[in-house]
């Protein structure tokens, strides 16, 4: 996939040209994170990576009150927020810099769960990453997420779904197809790694491709609220999360 469809497909790009040749997005490695704990001086037993969307940075998710939330509500848990901006995507270093400069790092530090939570183009960030390597991860919280080019949806949707839906083929570069037959295992098997939960606004711009996934989640993994494609309803989306999943019981209590 070229930077150019890439840009396009995710609909986020305002104002600003999509050619390879004029723009030239940075990727540094190593890639920039930004740690916080919010469990004290509590032994944590799970971490949370944030994966930005479009246009925002490793410090977005602590601007808009994530971490608050979470010390708002005494979740000791731990979280990296990547600065996984769409350089990354453009050039296709998305995973090795995830894996070198997120995981390895939080596996060295011998937590038992790390959750991935990713907003809009993060969305498909995080679903690359747990495709990659899904036993490293207890959950994903996809918010208002990026799910592949229209071509590629509309082809599940005249399947019946995702369930029915069998790609013909997948070409080199192809990203979306992977990524959605991944989603058909996690959403065919109940007890599939990792656990995956979904969020979005019900004017989302990118409602086509949530609607195709809450269909094939249970009612219990999807969270929706008013709104569009921006922070104000994804903060809710996160509140609504923490209070009301299984994330508190299965990841944020303290150890005894």
């Amino acid at each position: 996939m070229t930077l150019g469809r890439f840009a396009a497909a995710l609909g986020v790009v305002v104002g600003v040209a999509t050619s390879a040749c004029s723009i030239v997005f940075p990727a540094p490695a190593p890639m920039r994170t930004v740690a916080i704990g919010t469990g004290g001086h509590q032994t944590t037993r799970c971490l949370v990576v944030f994966l930005p969307g479009f246009g925002d940075s490793a410090e977005s998710y602590d601007e808009h009150g994530f971490i608050d939330a979470l010390s708002a509500r005494s979740l000791p848990v731990d979280t990296v927020s990547t600065d996984a901006s769409f350089g990354y995507y453009a050039n296709r270093t998305i995973l090795t810099r995830l894996q070198q400069d997120v995981i390895l790092p939080a596996r060295a530090k011998g937590y038992e769960q790390i959750w991935l939570v990713g907003t809009s183009m993060g969305g498909m960030g995080a679903l690359l990453l747990a495709n990659a390597e899904p036993s490293t991860f207890a959950g994903i919280y996809l918010v208002a997420p990026y799910l592949g080019s229209g071509e590629v949806l509309r082809e599940i949707d005249r399947a019946g779904g995702v369930a029915r839906w069998h790609p013909n083929g997948i070409e080199p570069g192809d990203d979306d197809r992977p990524v959605w037959r991944f989603l058909q295992h996690l959403t065919g098997d109940s007890g599939a790694r990792p656990a995956l939960y979904l969020g979005a606004g019900d004017t989302d711009k990118l409602h086509y491709g949530h609607a195709l996934l809450a269909a094939a989640l249970p009612p219990e993994r999807v969270f929706r609220t008013s709104g569009g494609h921006d922070w104000q309803p994804w903060s809710i989306l996160w509140a609504h999360f923490l209070d009301e999943s299984d994330f508190r019981e299965r990841c944020a209590r303290p150890e005894r």
